[in-house]
Parts: structure tokens; sequence; C-alpha cells
């Protein structure tokens, strides 16, 4: 009968946690990506992101979809205000695989991701022996 009630009480606890958001900054972004991509070590399928920072770790950024989400830390640079820039994400695209490399938020900052093995591979990889062409890709973002 303990064990039972352990479990149950392990169960019910894992199930409480899951709805409990951290707390986070009051703006987030959401963005529907059209395609899959890798960011940090983690591969995120296409679907709708939500994009928030961890409040007290700025660095901190969580990408949540509807199936998957990852944790990834960033270096934020400021960037002059500008009223027309519109939050964004910025994608390297090597052939069919893409990275994400920059969140823009707000127009007032910027947040970069770092390169990654898998990006290097990527840029690396031509039967020519030549680098990959990189093109940037960008979605734009809503804030809410």
């Amino acid at each position: 009968m303990k064990i039972y009630r352990r479990l149950v009480t392990a169960f019910a606890t894992v199930a409480a946690l899951a709805n409990v958001t951290p707390a986070w900054a009051q703006d987030h972004l959401i963005a529907r990506v059209p395609f899959a991509f890798s960011v940090g070590n983690a591969s995120m399928p296409l679907d709708t992101y939500r994009l928030s920072r961890m409040d007290g770790h700025p660095e901190m950024l969580f990408l949540r979809g509807d199936r998957t989400g990852t944790f990834v830390r960033t270096n934020e640079t400021a960037l002059p205000r500008r009223n027309g820039d519109a939050p964004s994400l910025v994608f390297h695209r090597y052939g069919d695989q893409y990275f994400l490399r920059e969140v823009r938020w707000t127009g007032s900052a910027r947040l970069d991701l770092p390169e990654t093995k898998a990006e290097r591979a990527a840029a690396e990889r031509r039967s020519d022996g030549a680098a990959a062409l990189m093109q940037k890709v960008v979605i734009v973002a809503g804030l809410r």
C-alpha cells in the first residue's frame, strides 16, 4: 500500500510540475517556423514556437512548440532602438538544413546563438570541397 501511495504521489507531483510555468519575462515571441531546424544540440520540427526569456537569467531562452521544447544559452547584443523593426528569428541555411542563430527581440535586443558542430559540418559539406553556401532566412515573429 505504501508503494501505491508513493507512486500516486510521484505521478501527481510530476503532473503538477508539468503545468507550472517558471518565472518568465512578461513578453514572449510567437513564430510559425515552416521547416525543421536545429538549435543548440536539439532538433526541432516545423511548428509554432513560443520564445521566452527567463527572469533573472536573460541569457536563457526557452523555445516551446506544441510537440517539443528546449532551453538555449544566448549572448545578448544591445541594438539601437528603431520603431519599425519587427521581432524575428534568423536562421542560417545550408542546403536543406536550418540552424537558429539569432532572435531579434522588439528592436532593442539581439540574442545570438553560438555556432554548433553540426552547423560547421553542414557548412563544410560539399562534394567539390568548397564551403557550402550559407543563406540567411528570417521569420517574422509576433510579440505577445
